[in-house]
């Protein structure tokens, strides 16, 4: 295999590696990165003239291989069919060119699909774009909307313990009373039966006298 083959080889194999990442159903943070690297070296002149450069020696390649492989073939077994030489030669084409026809058409399809590809990855790549912008606005739009969510969650939540909290100081101040009655109770009840207990004591005197 020959140097610019190997070469034309490698350029469609990452091609083709570059539109199989493009077209996969990847995170909204992984294609808004790829769109904007590619869109910042496609920012740089030198790499626009390079692919320039490339895409033109690729197209002329195509040509010249289109223009070779446009030969007459015969071959053995059109003596028995046709009974005539298409070239009215009457000779059969040699191996070496049926080899050479078998490269250039050979180069025709690599070099085709190179061109292809080409001019799929710009499209592929503006569709995405359009895909991370429209996403982009969308999750600018949803995001107000989660906080004011999020902020009348707080408030309700805010609420809610400012009612417990509430409660809580009433039914302290319910416990308060009742401990205040209860003082109260005992101290009259302390009070009735040593009043009690002094009259029972002067009356057992009285008698005792």
């Amino acid at each position: 295999m020959s140097v610019y083959l190997s070469v034309l080889f490698a350029l469609l194999t990452f091609e083709m590696a570059c539109l199989f990442m493009l077209v996969l159903p990847l995170h909204y943070k992984i294609r808004k990165m790829m769109v904007t690297s590619y869109y910042r070296i496609m920012s740089y002149t030198q790499v626009k003239t390079v692919i320039a450069i490339v895409a033109g020696l690729v197209a002329l390649l195509f040509v010249d291989s289109w223009k070779r492989s446009q030969m007459s073939v015969f071959l053995h077994h059109h003596q028995f069919t046709s009974g005539a030489d298409p070239n009215a030669v009457g000779n059969v084409t040699p191996v070496q060119a049926l080899a050479s026809r078998a490269y250039n058409q050979r180069n025709i399809y690599i070099s085709g699909f190179i061109l292809y590809f080409a001019f799929c990855i710009p499209t592929v790549i503006s569709v995405v774009r359009r895909l991370v912008k429209y996403e982009t606005l969308i999750r600018e739009k949803s995001g107000p909307k989660v906080e004011s969510g999020a902020d009348s969650k707080k408030l309700a939540a805010d609420d809610e313990i400012a009612k417990l909290r509430k409660e809580l100081k009433e039914k302290t101040s319910s416990i308060k009373a009742l401990r205040k009655q209860k003082a109260n109770l005992e101290a009259h009840f302390d009070k009735t039966v040593i009043s009690k207990s002094d009259k029972k004591a002067s009356s057992h005197e009285k008698k005792s006298n």
